[in-house]
């Protein structure tokens, strides 16, 4: 039969070959028979293929994988439209515009078709090829040893690209005769990664950043590697440069989702330089106990995601929140979240780990800063002032080993101390490299010439973020003034204040969105009841880092607030904005004070622009645990004979980790009373 088919084509060839020689206008066929035969029978296994897709998307349509939470959760889709905006994540053209379909039906449908495409028709698109170009050039200037990508076909096909929609699709479809791909720097990557367990790492707030008060989370991937320092961290964050854009600018754009966010995969001890070293953040990292075939999944679904990004927002579409996408990729079963609802921030993702009982083990990681604030509680102010200046290379390490007046203890911990603040300021950029190299190398082998000694101990805190309060607080009041008692309710979206308890939170650090004090004025007689509902105070949104000095350190201290309050020169609610900075001074481990010069913008009681100039005097006691005492007396100057007074205490028990008693007495003074006016209040504080 081959030998008849064989005589057929070539007597074939030779007809066309015949009549194409009278045909001087087109080009003649030079195909070889076997290149004919070839082709048909590409022809034939073509449409063997065809048909088998055929048979699988009906099995497909059959089974509604299409419709299933573990397709939904690949593609990112949540109700009917993906998250992900990036055209380059999609087989199906975006925007979708199929009546008939829904996204992820189409989606399922384009997949298993270019599973069986043949990579010669795989296109790559010139923004991937941009990608990948800038990718490379990123990692040699960074120095990442990690392997790059490059721009080859058979890697960009669909078997490729996009494993964990393969495994998937193979639990439940019988996918015959796919194309054999090497697929070669998936698994280069795959073998270099290695994952054997995953942790989710949180990097405590960073103290003088509003835009990192809430703290982040990403993935780490612990590796074939025996140090933790090489394993891989997974993390997703806004694509912008903070080293070069203002914090506020920053915030402003998160907030109404201005920017796009992206997934990365990078050696963890870039991110240890980065928030631990360069922003002085301690970390946490939290084991999960995922199985190694759930971070098989994980570690796929974050390579398909690597042309992906979404809009990133600020208080829900951020680190936390799509960090949660992957863990519901490797286990299906979990629904972590739709257990937020207007918005996630980093210690509520833990608080829902723990509650679907992912996390085993924690460990605690302290920052440069704190590394630093152990040696200045064990060394006086000259020996922080040696150790500043050999940071610097301002002073040879040979004049402190020669120094007689200096014991050993102290010119041992005097050379650690410079040698971690001259690492500090070489990452903030205060210290070329090769003078940081020369300063180290000095101060390292004259402190080898000491002997052993034991640095100051940094425990583990005695509470981390999962025995913090979480973030929604409600608080039912009893409030008192000049006309009695009413009972009133204080609400509060999200997030932490300084007159809540600093179990598992960045002591200093508030950020607070959406807080309403209102009350039911009893003394109101004969109206209707909504006309006694009032608010006593409202807070839009209220940031201060109330940063203590220590030795090393002299951070700014700054509040900025904008709401309404009562505390001006008359009887009324009025709406105001301020921005004040000043400084912090921790007298103890439970106490520090503040003051802050805060001018202030407000309307009067007839809509008009004004101005205020506030000194702020402020006292916060804390036993670190349960009780916690604040007190801040607030001056604010009109004119030059046009003054009031605001004293604002407050004492707060915490029961249990959500529960809490709360007292607060304010006192007011202005320009219609002669003496302070009273208003005290007690409740419960509840959080969720």
């Amino acid at each position: 039969m081959k030998k008849l088919q064989y005589i057929l084509s070539a007597l074939f060839i030779c007809i066309t070959q015949s009549y194409g020689s009278n045909q001087p206008n087109e080009i003649a066929n030079t195909a070889t028979p076997q290149q004919i035969l070839e082709s048909q029978q590409n022809t034939n296994q073509t449409t063997t293929a065809t048909a088998e897709v055929a048979k699988i998307l009906e099995s497909a349509k059959a089974l509604k994988l299409a419709e299933s939470k573990e397709w939904k959760d690949l593609l990112h889709i949540d109700s009917s439209t993906s998250e992900i905006i990036s055209p380059y994540f999609f087989l199906t053209p975006l925007p979708h515009k199929d009546k008939h379909k829904s996204l992820a039906e189409s989606e399922l449908e384009a997949t298993i078709k270019a599973f069986y495409q043949s990579v010669e028709s795989v296109e790559i698109p010139e923004a991937i090829v941009k990608r990948r170009q800038e990718q490379i050039q990123f990692f040699e200037k960074n120095e990442i040893k990690l392997p790059v990508r490059s721009i080859q076909k058979q890697d960009y096909h669909a078997l490729c690209r996009f494993p964990a929609r393969l495994h998937f699709l193979k639990q439940h479809l019988d996918l015959q005769d796919l194309p054999q791909m090497e697929c070669e720097e998936f698994i280069a990557m795959r073998d270099y990664v290695a994952p054997t367990k995953a942790s989710i790492v949180f990097p405590s707030a960073h103290i003088n950043s509003p835009a990192s008060m809430f703290g982040h989370t990403f993935l780490l991937l612990d590796s074939k590697f025996q140090s933790r320092l090489l394993s891989f961290a997974i993390n997703y964050q806004a694509d912008a440069d903070q080293t070069k854009e203002n914090g506020i600018v920053f915030g402003f754009k998160g907030l109404f989702g201005l920017y796009t966010g992206s997934y990365s995969i990078l050696p963890y001890y870039d991110k240890i330089k980065e928030y631990s070293n360069t922003e002085s953040r301690d970390i946490w990292e939290y084991e999960l106990n995922l199985t190694p075939q759930e971070i098989t999944q994980l570690y796929n679904h974050i390579w398909e995601l690597s042309d992906a990004f979404s809009s990133y927002y600020f208080f829900h579409r951020n680190c936390s929140y799509n960090v949660l996408w992957l863990l519901e990729v490797a286990r299906p079963s979990l629904k972590l979240r739709h257990q937020f609802i207007y918005q996630v921030n980093p210690p509520e993702t833990l608080f829902v780990l723990q509650k679907a009982q992912l996390i085993t083990t924690q460990t605690y990681r302290p920052s440069k800063r704190t590394k630093l604030n152990a040696y200045g509680k064990l060394m006086n102010n000259k020996s922080v002032k040696l150790a500043k200046k050999l940071a610097l290379g301002d002073k040879q390490p040979s004049e402190i080993t020669q120094d007689s007046k200096l014991s050993l203890q102290d010119k041992q911990y005097i050379l650690e101390s410079a040698l971690e603040l001259s690492e500090y300021h070489f990452i903030k950029g205060k210290l070329p490299k090769e003078q940081y190299t020369q300063i180290a190398h000095t101060l390292a082998s004259t402190r080898s010439t000491l002997g052993s000694n034991t640095p100051p101990q940094i425990h583990t805190p005695k509470t981390n973020p999962l025995e913090g309060n979480q973030s929604l607080r409600i608080t039912p009041l009893l409030l008192h003034n000049a006309q009695g008692f009413h009972p009133a309710l204080d609400f509060r979206i999200t997030y932490h204040d300084i007159t809540d308890n600093d179990v598992g939170y960045l002591k200093g650090a508030q950020i607070e969105l959406m807080r309403v004090l209102g009350y039911y004025d009893t003394s109101m007689q004969g109206t209707q009841a909504i006309n006694n509902a009032k608010i006593y105070e409202m807070n839009i949104l209220s940031i201060a880092s109330i940063a203590p000095m220590g030795k090393f350190f002299k951070p700014f201290s700054y509040r900025a607030e904008s709401g309404f309050n009562r505390t001006f020169n008359d009887e009324h609610l009025h709406y105001f904005i301020n921005f004040g900075g000043g400084m912090s001074y921790d007298f103890s481990n439970i106490a520090y004070a503040y003051y802050l010069l805060e001018p202030t913008f407000f309307l009067s009681h007839n809509n008009q622009a004004d101005f205020a100039l506030a000194q702020v005097f402020g006292l916060n006691i804390s036993d670190n645990n349960r009780l916690k005492a604040t007190l801040e007396y607030k001056f604010k100057a009109y004119t030059l004979k046009d003054f009031s007074h605001h004293l604002d205490s407050t004492l707060s028990v915490n029961i249990i980790q959500n529960l809490g008693l709360f007292g607060r007495v304010s006192l007011v003074q202005n320009e219609l009373y002669t003496k302070p006016q009273p208003t005290s209040m007690l409740g419960l504080r509840v959080y969720f």
